[in-house]
């Protein structure tokens, strides 16, 4: 069995990539080769092009096929366009703007959205809502067009090994500089879906193991608990032996 992660260096990838060779896979990793990670073991292929310029991808992958393509990353709609009749399952990842009041709360009476959010809550219906939103949901429509079995998943801010932008840093810095104070919007009360790498290539994995459960669906991925921003401060500041005043 021959399996494709797009991206595969990332925060996710390598739990993606070593969790397929586990369950026997043989894995390719399509990047641009310009970030390589050493949890990447050397019996696994790369394609080296940019998943941004499907022109250059299609070329890159010629007539080849796949059984299985996990598509973490690049220009989805165009990937999924491209994949059509090439892999046996197509595996996809996107994120949680495509809810009504994801980017918006106001849209919503009273404002905001709970987190962890329902599969089944509204999505954004047209551009005047959310002109990002209403792409995203353009996309996943396209995902199924092209892959009607596809599996798609809306990850939420991923945090972990290889996060460019580490959500911890924020307080990190601040702890560094010898800081005792941090301003908070709403006093840090806000709620946002995260979810740890490790757990979120897991969810992906559920659905490469139980294509039965999986096919034809998507699917929200988070931690079960969602911190508040004052809890997410507070575990990171203790973690170095510092307080806040917030």
């Amino acid at each position: 069995m021959q399996a494709l992660v797009i991206g595969g260096t990332g925060p996710t990838g390598p739990f993606i990539v070593n969790g397929l060779l586990a369950r026997g896979w043989r894995v390719e990793i399509l990047h641009t080769g310009r970030h390589e990670v050493d949890e990447i073991p050397p019996e696994v292929g790369h394609i080296h092009v940019s998943p941004h310029d499907p022109a250059a991808l299609s070329a890159a992958i010629g007539d080849r096929r796949w059984d299985l393509c996990i598509a973490t990353y690049g220009r989805l709609r165009a990937i999924a366009e491209i994949f059509a009749g090439r892999v046996g399952r197509f595996i996809s990842v996107g994120g949680g703007p495509a809810y009504l009041g994801y980017m918006n709360p106001f849209l919503h009476s009273p404002e905001g959205l709970p987190a962890p959010l329902r599969e089944d809550a509204a999505l954004v219906s047209e551009p005047a809502q959310d002109e990002k939103g209403w792409r995203i949901v353009r996309t996943e429509e396209a995902v199924f067009r092209h892959h009607p079995d596809a599996t798609h998943f809306r990850y939420p801010y991923v945090y972990g090994p290889y996060q460019g932008a580490p959500r911890e840093w924020i307080v990190v810095r601040r702890v560094l500089e010898r800081r005792r104070h941090i301003i908070l919007p709403d006093g840090g009360l806000s709620l946002d879906a995260y979810g740890y790498a490790e757990n979120m290539a897991h969810a992906l994995l559920l659905a490469v193991d139980q294509p039965g459960n999986a096919c034809g669906e998507i699917f929200n991925a988070a931690d079960t608990h969602a911190l508040s921003l004052r809890e997410v401060v507070f575990h990171v500041a203790r973690a170095l032996d510092w307080e806040f005043e917030i």
